[in-house]
């Protein structure tokens, strides 16, 4: 299955359903992937800063072998094989995507947020 990370401006889900993430990745029609939920919810909710760049480079030069990074609504466990994510307020845990993956979509989410107000972001993301 061909997917693709997209980073975009909030839109209004609707009544009573609030606003969307800034992150998400879909499928080649544009539906959401559901495996990747946590991580897109952990980076919207908790990753506005390059303060993550600094952890992943600790994982990736093996300074460090696993890491836990407390957010404002998660903790992300970030090893070189995978990362995980534990929700702080009951939305779960799990979600495990390869430390690649993560990587990819965390400097992509950078990226789109130094440069607000730009276009959206659609890119191909490894399966």
């Amino acid at each position: 299955m061909e997917l693709f990370l997209h980073c975009h401006e909030r839109v209004d889900q609707g009544v009573g359903k609030g606003l969307s993430r800034l992150i998400d990745v879909v499928d080649r029609s544009g539906n959401l992937v559901e495996r990747f939920e946590m991580m897109c919810a952990a980076i919207d909710s908790d990753v506005r800063s390059s303060v993550i760049l600094d952890w992943i480079r600790k994982v990736e030069s093996g300074e460090e072998d696993h890491v836990e990074v407390d957010g404002n609504g998660w903790v992300i466990t970030l090893s070189r094989n995978d990362v995980s994510f534990e929700g702080l307020y009951g939305q779960g845990e799990g979600g495990n995507v390869s430390f690649d993956q993560f990587c990819f979509a965390v400097k992509t989410f950078l990226l789109f947020l130094a440069n607000s107000g730009s276009d959206p972001i659609k890119v191909p993301l490894m399966d």
